[in-house]
């Protein structure tokens, strides 16, 4: 029987071990995180339901050797908020912003559609007030600078593509080091927000065309890109 491997990304030694007896595998303890290996079947969408960590299967027959790009979402992907949410609590609109995302999330709204109304919300605020979120309410995610540095020193090319606001993804990119991005423009006239994006919404249809973009630049196929992040699919 083949033996499968269960990464746990986490530090939490109980919850391993947890897991661990429900598939009756063995813990191999890495630095961040654990591996369980295993040759009992199991559903991985029920330990994803059933524990509040972040589970995958390593896969052995991947070609990590052939890898020659990687595109990554940003907000609580690389980055530890939701930015436009984050501007919203900046101004105290947060609870009107919110409403729409709850809209979404319950299937009411689609992305474009979400955005727009959040962006809609923020009419009139300061851009200032993308300074202040950035300064003091964004962090990266752990190990976000590890994973670019590695791709990057490994002469892999590196993506960011973000439903978010281009203030935040070129910041980012610039912070990791990452090579190119595409995000939402937002309309600013005297440093305040109009409340209109300017262009088509970046949305989950939109994220896949540009990793098609990207893999036709670099002459790429779909098994040399890694994509990372909700909504990613090439």
């Amino acid at each position: 029987m083949t033996t499968r491997t269960l990464i746990v990304h986490s530090q939490e030694q109980e919850t391993a071990k947890k897991i661990a007896q429900e598939i009756q595998g063995e813990i191999e303890k890495n630095k961040k995180h654990f591996r369980i290996h295993t040759k009992t079947e199991f559903d991985i969408n029920n330990l994803r339901a059933e524990n509040s960590v972040d589970l995958n299967i390593f896969d052995y027959s991947f070609d990590y050797s052939n890898i020659k790009l990687m595109v990554s979402d940003m907000d609580s992907t690389l980055i530890s908020i939701e930015t436009i949410d984050e501007v919203a609590k900046e101004v105290g609109l947060y609870s009107e912003v919110s409403l729409i995302t709850e809209e979404a999330m319950q299937g009411n709204l689609d992305f474009s559609e979400s955005f727009k109304k959040r962006l809609s919300i923020l009419k009139g605020v300061r851009t200032e007030s993308f300074e202040a979120v950035f300064n003091n309410r964004m962090n990266l995610n752990p190990g976000a600078r590890e994973l670019i540095t590695f791709f990057s020193s490994n002469q892999i090319k590196t993506a960011l593509v973000s439903g978010g606001i281009t203030y935040f993804a070129e910041k980012v990119k610039n912070k990791l080091g990452i090579d190119t991005f595409k995000a939402n423009e937002v309309e600013i006239i005297d440093e305040s927000i109009t409340g209109n994006a300017l262009g088509k919404v970046v949305d989950g249809k939109a994220k896949a065309s540009y990793i098609e973009e990207l893999s036709e630049l670099y002459d790429l196929n779909s098994e040399q890109v890694i994509a990372i992040g909700d909504e990613l699919m090439i």
